[in-house]
C-alpha cells in the first residue's frame, strides 16, 4: 500500500509539473505573439522579424508561399504611405508538443493607406518552434481574411 501511495504521489507531482510547464510555455507564446503585433504597429521590422525562424514560411491569403527570412522580411516591409494602427491576435486553440506548437485563432487590426483607414480581420494558423535559446518563434505563419 505504501508503494502505491508513493507512486500515486509522484505521478500527481509530475503531472502537475507538466501542466504548469505547458501553461508557462503557452504564456511565452502569447507574449511573443503580442510583441510581434506591437513591433508591426511600431513599424519596427527588425524586431518584428525576430519572432520568425531563419527558415520561416509565410502563406498569405490568396498569394504564393514565401520561404526564408529574407523573403519574409521583404514581404513585411510596408510601402510608403501605409501604416498599421493596431494589430492583435486572439488564439482560440494552442497545443504544444515538445518544441513545436500549433496555434489557431483570429487576427484583427486597422491600417491606413494614404489617409484611407481600413479595418481588417481574418483567421490564422501558426506553427511555433522553440529555439535552442528557449525562445518561441514562428516557423510557419498562414492567414486568410474573413469577410465582414
Amino acid at each position: 500500500m505504501r508503494h502505491f501511495f508513493v507512486f500515486s504521489s509522484l505521478f500527481l507531482f509530475f503531472s502537475c509539473q507538466n501542466s504548469i510547464d505547458t501553461e508557462s510555455e503557452k504564456a511565452q507564446i502569447a507574449r511573443a505573439a503580442k510583441a510581434f503585433s506591437q513591433a508591426y504597429v511600431d513599424g519596427d521590422l527588425t524586431r518584428q522579424m525576430s519572432y520568425y525562424t531563419e527558415d520561416a514560411v509565410i502563406i498569405p491569403g490568396n498569394r504564393p508561399m514565401i520561404e526564408g527570412i529574407e523573403k519574409v522580411t521583404r514581404y513585411w516591409n510596408l510601402p510608403a504611405g501605409i501604416k498599421v494602427l493596431s494589430h492583435k491576435t486572439t488564439s482560440t486553440k494552442l497545443e504544444i508538443d515538445g518544441n513545436l506548437a500549433s496555434d489557431f485563432g483570429i487576427y484583427e487590426g486597422v491600417s491606413v493607406n494614404n489617409n484611407d483607414t481600413t479595418a481588417f480581420r481574418g483567421q490564422y494558423v501558426i506553427t511555433w518552434r522553440k529555439g535552442q535559446d528557449g525562445q518561441w518563434r514562428m516557423a510557419v505563419d498562414m492567414w486568410s481574411a474573413l469577410r465582414n
